[in-house]
């Protein structure tokens, strides 16, 4: 299922999308541009995260390392949490979120991000 990663100033909200957005996004982009923008505090976190499993907030303060990954037909995040929990996020090459991604976490997250795959 495709979800909505929002990427704010202090972390991360990724928000499990109907099976019908699922659908309506087939292989194409999922992010229209420019990126939607929106305020953390218009969020309900704890109502997102009650809403299904699936649904994360991510603080960066609790990011102990990131991984950044390019693959041939989809890129990805992966977290390793302090406390231990680990989240991976994946996302269609189409998406321009590997780019954003990697600029606002080079800049938030500094020595704490690392880069793989193809064509870094």
């Amino acid at each position: 299922m495709h979800g909505e990663l929002w990427l704010t100033s202090t972390g991360l909200m990724r928000r499990r999308l109907s099976l019908e957005a699922t659908r309506a996004h087939g292989l194409g982009p999922t992010v229209a541009e420019p990126l939607e923008r929106a305020d953390i505090a218009a969020f309900d976190l704890d109502r997102l995260l009650a809403e299904h499993p699936t649904n994360k907030v991510i603080a960066f303060s609790d990011v102990a390392h990131a991984r950044l990954v390019r693959g041939v037909t989809a890129h990805g995040l992966r977290l390793r949490m302090i406390d231990g929990r680990r989240h991976k996020l994946l996302w269609l090459t189409r998406d321009p979120a590997y780019q954003v991604l990697s600029t606002a976490l080079a800049a938030t997250l500094g020595q704490r991000l690392h880069r793989s795959g193809a064509g870094v």
